[in-house]
């Protein structure tokens, strides 16, 4: 039937166009926004298979409907007149697949960001390693916003004492005053993301997601040995940067 047919071209289109949303956002760095940087070739793999089946699926629909031109059958009943009608609303239905994959060519999501770190309960993940290994010599030392947050709680700052660190994250407003320097790690893709936060003291504050460097030192006072805790540094200066190419630790 002519239905089943459209519901092939439908079919078709949506592969061809979800391929290229895929490719599309593999192709620049929109693809780290969703996933880890070493999914990169899986996501070209599977943009190339959506393609592939898409153009597949176009040339067998085109082939049946030019082996079957018939357009309408005539002499409908009733009750076959109400199936082709049930088959029509199924094919706009259809349609509406097309809108989340349109979204992506026109407005890729975001990174996930401030609203999802104010969020997370969990702040510090026990580290590997029993023990911190001592920082590099030179103040101030760049240090991931996880590894401060682990050394500052589970190794009681012993690591952080005297020393002048740059920590690197967007600004989170904190309900209860203030401001969070986060950041989020993932395992896979970012429905598993996890936020690592440090309330900064002795700073301005800035609008959310704002991508600030600060360089400070860390002080007690922020809790220890708690997977809540959220450490303190005094900053010493912030600066706005623009945001990293992988948002993500």
């Amino acid at each position: 039937m002519v239905v089943a047919d459209m519901r092939r071209d439908v079919q078709a289109i949506i592969l061809l166009l979800l391929g290229g949303a895929v490719l599309r956002i593999t192709w620049t760095d929109a693809y780290l926004n969703y996933v880890r940087e070493e999914m990169r070739p899986f996501l070209f793999l599977s943009a190339a298979l959506l393609l592939v089946l898409g153009v597949l699926a176009l040339v067998d629909a085109v082939r049946i409907l030019r082996s079957d031109p018939v357009k309408v059958a005539p002499g409908l009943t009733e009750e076959e007149r109400e199936l082709e009608d049930d088959h029509d609303h199924g094919a706009w239905s259809t349609w509406l697949l097309l809108l989340p994959v349109l979204a992506i060519f026109l407005i890729a999501p975001p990174a996930l960001g401030a609203y999802t770190a104010a969020r997370e309960e969990t702040n510090a993940i026990p580290p590997a390693e029993a023990q911190a290994p001592p920082l590099p010599p030179g103040d101030p030392v760049p240090v991931a916003l996880g590894d401060f947050v682990g050394r500052a709680v589970w190794d009681n700052g012993l690591t952080l004492e005297g020393r002048q660190v740059q920590l690197i994250g967007f600004v989170t407003p904190n309900p209860a005053g203030g401001w969070w320097l986060a950041r989020l790690s993932i395992a896979c893709c970012a429905a598993d993301a996890v936020s690592t936060k440090v309330q900064v003291e002795g700073a301005e504050e800035y609008p959310a997601n704002t991508w600030v460097s600060v360089v400070g030192s860390w002080i007690p006072g922020g809790g220890t040995m708690s997977a809540d805790s959220v450490p303190i540094i005094v900053a010493d200066s912030v600066e706005v940067i623009p945001a990293p190419r992988n948002p993500y630790e």
